[in-house]
């Protein structure tokens, strides 16, 4: 479902040409579960998912679901495991955003790169029905594309899951 462009939120986005553009923002109604849709995406794929102490509490189940990149002496999964993949998973804060870059280095060109982002939990502004507005969070996910494009990646896709509420799946592939 898309808004109507004259009444709908709008962003200011880097235009193809390095200018500012100003141009409204989709709203897509949200997707499928995490644990229906990853099994589907991830079948007969090798996957590695990598976990670190930043990664959120409510996300570590679902990548544990998934085998694990073992890291080596320096903390690091082995670069010859990376590169075996064909689906990379992880999950980050979607406000600090820190993805694996030793990991995303190590990859093959073509690898699924399928990024987690959990907002921060804010108890005290939702009892106080405070939410946060659905711009901000429309800018923080647009934030997530423009990095992973400035980065070289292609083929992104992003949507945000029903269960768990709130989680912003983004999808992209390595050069």
């Amino acid at each position: 479902m898309k808004l109507n462009p004259t009444s709908g939120p709008r962003q200011e986005i880097m235009a193809a040409g390095g200018g500012i553009t100003n141009r409204p923002v989709e709203v897509h109604l949200p997707c499928p579960p995490l644990h229906e849709w990853l099994p589907i995406l991830l079948a007969d794929k090798r996957v590695g998912a990598w976990s670190s102490k930043r990664t959120p509490r409510a996300l570590r189940s679902q990548l544990a679901k998934w085998p694990v990149l073992e890291p080596a002496d320096g903390g690091e999964p082995r670069a010859e495991e990376l590169a075996a993949l064909e689906v990379f998973l992880f999950a980050v804060r979607l406000e600090r955003a820190e993805p694996p870059e030793s990991c995303l280095a190590l990859l093959r060109p073509g690898t699924l790169i399928v990024e987690l982002a959990l907002p921060r939990a804010r108890i005290v502004r939702r009892l106080l029905g405070l939410q946060r507005p659905p711009a901000k969070q429309a800018t923080l996910s647009q934030a997530r594309v423009l990095q992973w494009l400035t980065r070289g990646y292609h083929q992104l896709e992003q949507w945000e899951t029903v269960e768990p509420h709130g989680v912003l799946v983004t999808l992209a592939r390595s050069r």
